[in-house]
């Protein structure tokens, strides 16, 4: 990219930056309780929330991330997109968050304790660490995404960006909350949008838009990026499931669900992004395959490589605003989340905290989870790799447990109970973030079933039912 490109490039990087510390700056002191700080006491209408849903949702896995693992693994990567991005935006999109919005809960397992367990506060704060998993690597991932962008261009030292671009998600979405936060991805999914339509457009013409001389230049370099099956049947299920309970179980989904303002906003809202989120994802993976067809080792950083070396000088000198622009909206909606997670579920889930103390505390613990995040992006090794993590922890323990609690809801019942055995529901989930955790990052146990989400599926599902059976009637569970 020449030198203009890459000045206009840095004019606009810096250019969005400060307008996230204007809105960090605007926003400061405008709530006054947890409920303002986690779901913007649940006011966000249509508009804003298709944007803030689609910004937040399509960030450094969805561009960058999809794409690296199509160069790594070729079509076999479509299992993880066939859980993740279709069958779990569908069940996500159209099922589930419509029937969220119902609820003015502050996070996903706040829902899971309150509705499902009668309240049950161990529950909650396991819950709590589960959902905490995901909100906490996720951010980093998103910013290992935006560095290796600013390294490519401008020649930035790789941990240099990781820092600045950390340093200023942090302050905005510290400072404001969630309502800093859909204010950023307002601008941000606008951009984004626009960035997917030049990429795919200019991407699909690098093969000339033709899968038959794709899958041929494909498989002279290497057959086996061409093989469905080129994993062993249980790395498959394994990466299907992941996919599927992450979708399902992300935080920021069901965050995003509690913040709409009504039902009708949640399924239009959601409805469109999910659309288009299944179809962006399967062309990611797919673009990402086609840098095999120039570059064998790009790996990771595919898209970045096919944008700066296959593509009009336009589309590089949009990369890095666009690319910033997907990875802060899906990093600072992970962090208000983990913010909620720790105070919420963890440090107050009986809600003792008055309105400005619970504002201090939130502040608090997402700058504290900012830091994490920031230290996980300098040092993970992949984008996904990263993010996987949190989707096993958290979909192995917090799925079944959702649906065990739709299961065993008394719905027959005047006074609104479980046939859950209440003990038994604590000991299921944690066997299962037990077996979940072992599983995923002992290398022994993770080849024996491909990671730890089935383990930690089968641990709680199995744990609530064997254990239900054997206590008996004992304390159920009554619900809100």
């Amino acid at each position: 990219m020449g030198k203009e490109a890459t000045i206009i490039a840095g004019v606009l990087v810096i250019a969005d930056l400060l307008f996230c510390f204007a809105i960090g700056f605007s926003t400061k002191g405008d709530t006054t309780d947890a409920e303002g700080y986690f779901i913007g006491n649940k006011k966000t209408g249509t508009v804003l929330l298709f944007l803030t849903a689609w910004a937040s949702f399509s960030g450094a896995g969805n561009f960058i991330g999809q794409a690296g693992r199509g160069a790594l693994e070729g079509i076999s990567a479509y299992w993880l997109w066939l859980g993740e991005g279709f069958c779990g935006g569908i069940i996500m999109g159209y099922i589930l968050a419509p029937y969220l919005s119902r609820f003015r809960y502050l996070s996903m397992p706040h829902f899971v304790a309150s509705h499902l367990y009668g309240g049950d506060l161990y529950i909650r704060r396991v819950g709590g660490l589960a959902a905490l998993m995901p909100n906490l690597v996720w951010p980093g991932a998103q910013i290992m995404g935006v560095s290796y962008v600013l390294e490519q261009i401008f020649g930035i030292d790789y941990r240099m960006a990781v820092v600045i671009c950390g340093v200023v998600f942090i302050f905005y979405t510290v400072s404001g909350g969630v309502k800093a936060v859909i204010y950023a991805d307002a601008l941000h999914g606008t951009v984004q949008m626009i960035f997917s339509v030049a990429v795919i457009y200019f991407g699909l013409k690098c093969f000339h838009f033709d899968l038959a001389l794709l899958r041929e230049s494909v498989t002279a370099v290497d057959p086996s990026k061409w093989e469905l099956f080129a994993d062993k049947p249980i790395v498959i299920i394994s990466s299907f499931l992941t996919g599927l309970v992450g979708a399902v179980s992300n935080p920021i989904f069901w965050n995003r669900a509690f913040a709409a303002k009504d039902v009708a906003s949640a399924k239009k809202a959601y409805g469109i992004t999910f659309f288009m989120n299944i179809i962006l994802v399967f062309l990611m993976i797919l673009l990402g395959i086609a840098t095999l067809m120039f570059n064998t080792t790009a790996g990771d950083q595919s898209l970045v490589w096919l944008i700066l070396n296959k593509m009009p000088v336009v589309c590089g000198v949009i990369l890095a605003e666009s690319v910033l622009a997907a990875c802060m909206s899906c990093a600072d909606t992970h962090l208000n989340c983990a913010a909620a997670n720790i105070v919420s579920d963890i440090i107050d889930p009986e809600g003792r905290l008055d309105g400005p103390v619970s504002v201090r505390y939130a502040k608090a613990a997402t700058l504290i989870s900012g830091i994490v995040a920031l230290v996980s992006g300098l040092y993970a090794p992949f984008i996904y790799a990263l993010g996987t993590y949190g989707y096993t922890i958290c979909g192995g323990v917090l799925i079944p447990a959702f649906v065990m609690g739709l299961i065993f809801k008394d719905r027959s019942s005047t006074k609104n109970r479980s046939r859950m055995n209440i003990q038994a529901a604590k000991i299921g989930i944690t066997i299962g973030i037990i077996l979940a955790f072992s599983f995923e990052i002992v290398p022994g146990l993770h080849q024996i079933l491909g990671g730890g989400v089935i383990p930690g599926i089968l641990g709680t599902s199995l744990g609530m039912l064997v254990c239900n059976v054997m206590m008996g009637k004992g304390r159920r569970s009554k619900l809100e």
